[in-house]
């Protein structure tokens, strides 16, 4: 078993990768571009970049593995369903990078069912996204592990200490005050503790209220992550969280966006395997249809991505900012009207990126060293470009 120690394979150039992630695009990042007046952060589950886009032309893809044993093997064609029994915890995640080897994805899954690839047929959608608009294939996940801890860097630029997902294990209490498992949180020194999974720090949603900008967080079921955060289940901003999919279509057609919106689609289409990916494809290409049909389009940037590498190959290693990650890479697309046409982005990003465009955008303050940095994301966009129109997709056949 790997500690958190395990994983500062580059801890020589760590303060390096900091440092120049924190001033990259410096003279950009001071400026407002007024243009933008929505942010929409879709939010989808388990797959890395090499899992989709490893043969996008252009990108830092690869269509082989490293494994254990040393070999080289062929992504292999990747199921619409995947019944592949995959592991994305903190310790498989340190597992498979193997201090920056990126070959041990196969001692953590079954086989060699990690070792997989979607084509360009099973996913079009993403497809036309990434040639129309920006897609970036330098984007980590902020977190070594599964949805939970990454969750809450999409929201604050930190995970609280917490690396894994809550525990079917009772003896935690939610932040509603009712019996519930516990989650794993890891200390400075590597040390951990079960604790319940219910915390308090200050999210984006906070900065947005205090600045006077709307926000919105789209789950079904109502509250997602935010239910962990104390001052908001228990406050009145909680009202702002307890909004369903269906009820994005409706805002996004009708002209009531939010200035900034998180969306995670419902389970069928979130692309968790063993759930349809070519049902999400779908999916995403509705909601982003919404925004593009409705009145908000000229002013808006959709950031489409996914929470963790879900147990896949890929064969770029993250660089090691601190304890908590970087984690494996994942895709990354950019839909507005001031993306940058069929361009592709090498610049490092992670989910505190997304945050940190915001800030920008917004005036709003840093949260934490993450956001603060991390880059502005400039470099993916031309706001002095003709405005890009719309592009409407229609739904697929499914298998």
């Amino acid at each position: 078993m790997h500690t958190a120690r395990d994983c500062r394979w580059q801890a020589s150039i760590s303060f390096g990768l900091l440092f120049a992630h924190a001033f990259a695009f410096l003279g950009c990042s001071i400026r407002r571009t007024n243009a933008v007046e929505h942010v929409v952060i879709i939010l989808k589950e388990n797959h890395t970049f090499d899992n989709y886009f490893g043969t996008y032309p252009g990108a830092d893809g690869v269509t082989t593995g490293l494994t254990s044993t040393g070999s080289t093997v062929p992504l292999m064609p990747m199921p619409d369903a995947d019944q592949a029994q995959l592991c994305n915890s903190w310790d498989c995640a340190i597992e498979a990078l193997n201090g920056g080897k990126m070959n041990d994805f196969d001692l953590i899954s079954s086989g060699l069912s990690a070792y997989t690839q979607a084509s360009e047929q099973q996913i079009p959608n993403y497809w036309q996204y990434a040639r129309h608009f920006t897609l970036a294939d330098h984007y980590f996940t902020s977190v070594h592990g599964p949805s939970l801890p990454n969750h809450l860097f999409t929201l604050a630029a930190q995970s609280g200490g917490v690396i894994d997902n809550v525990s079917s294990n009772g003896g935690g209490v939610a932040c509603d005050g009712t019996p519930t498992g516990t989650v794993p949180v890891i200390d400075a020194n590597g040390n951990r503790t079960a604790q319940s999974p219910c915390f308090d720090f200050t999210t984006l949603a906070d900065l947005l209220g205090d600045a006077g900008l709307s926000w919105r967080y789209y789950a079904d079921g109502g509250g997602g992550t935010f239910s962990v955060i104390r001052h908001i289940r228990n406050g009145p901003m909680w009202v702002n969280a307890q909004n369903s999919s269906a009820q994005f279509l409706e805002d996004a057609q009708s002209g009531r966006l939010p200035a900034m919106a998180w969306l995670l689609p419902p389970s069928t289409a979130s692309e968790h395997p063993p759930n349809s990916i070519c049902a999400g494809d779908n999916q995403t290409a509705q909601f982003v249809n919404a925004i593009m049909q409705g009145p908000a389009w000229n002013s808006t940037v959709v950031f489409v991505t996914y929470d963790d590498f879900g147990g896949f190959y890929d064969h770029v290693p993250p660089p090691q900012l601190d304890q908590d990650g970087l984690g494996p890479r994942v895709p990354l697309l950019i839909i507005s009207p001031f993306a940058k046409p069929g361009y592709i982005s090498h610049t490092l990003y992670e989910h505190s990126s997304l945050l940190k465009f915001v800030e920008t955008q917004y005036h709003l303050r840093s949260l934490t060293a993450r956001d603060a940095a991390a880059s502005t994301m400039l470099d993916s966009f031309d706001f002095n470009q003709p405005p890009q129109p719309s592009l409407v997709l229609p739904s697929h056949k499914c298998p």
